[in-house]
């Protein structure tokens, strides 16, 4: 008996351990609405707010009438996620630099890419999309579309790789299959609902891989509701 406690103990501060390993890779700028975040590996759901950093494989779904916005904590990276849409954060941390990957699941996103210091990729159930410095939307339905508003993205899947300049929507219907690609018509392009605003700063406390608190002041641009 004495020796089943001894685990249980062990296995809890191993727990622990891991947690305050993480490190995190972005933080939630603005919600809207109801947004849950599900950590990883973890069943429950918290409320998502202002301030709260994300870690590698947590999970973000957003209600109707919904949004939420976080930056990266390497670069000046923005995701919006807009209303009835999920998706998984996964990144790995190296120095200075984070390698994200967003797990599209469905719904509707916005990619605002500026000088990356990392790899930036996003994943859905027909292709993979891989870009530098940029901004499109992915809307992950059926079929999955990519429209790029600036700049260009690498689109690959078991077909092979595909070049979506600014002004082009590729369309997928599945992934063994390669795009339609065709020019962008305005009426398809999403609105963003929001405006900039003032500049902010938001000041982020977190714990290193030493348990260590350390702070992490993020600059953006205020959005109005």
């Amino acid at each position: 008996m004495r020796q089943s406690h001894i685990i249980i103990v062990l296995l809890f501060f191993l727990f622990l351990s891991a947690a305050f390993a993480a490190d995190p890779v972005a933080v939630i700028l603005r919600d809207r609405g109801k947004v849950d975040i599900f950590r990883k590996d973890v069943v429950t759901s918290q409320d998502a707010r202002k301030g709260m950093v994300l870690y590698d494989g947590d999970k973000i779904i957003t209600g109707a009438s919904s949004i939420c916005m976080i930056k990266y904590t390497d670069d000046k990276s923005l995701l919006r996620i807009k209303a009835n849409s999920s998706c998984v954060i996964e990144g790995t941390k190296e120095a200075e630099k984070v390698d994200k990957n967003i797990v599209v699941q469905f719904g509707t996103f916005f990619v605002d890419l500026f000088r990356p210091k990392g790899k930036f990729t996003v994943t859905t159930p027909t292709s993979v999309a891989s870009v530098k410095g940029t901004k499109w939307w992915v809307i992950q339905e059926s079929p999955t579309k990519y429209i790029v508003v600036e700049g260009m993205i690498d689109c690959e899947n078991k077909a092979g790789k595909f070049l979506v300049k600014a002004g082009q929507t590729a369309i997928f219907t599945s992934d063994s299959e390669a795009p339609l690609i065709a020019l962008t018509k305005e009426e398809e392009i999403p609105a963003l609902e929001d405006e900039v605003g003032d500049r902010q700063s938001l000041e982020i406390e977190f714990k290193d891989a030493d348990g260590k608190t350390k702070k992490m002041i993020i600059d953006y641009q205020k959005n109005e509701e």
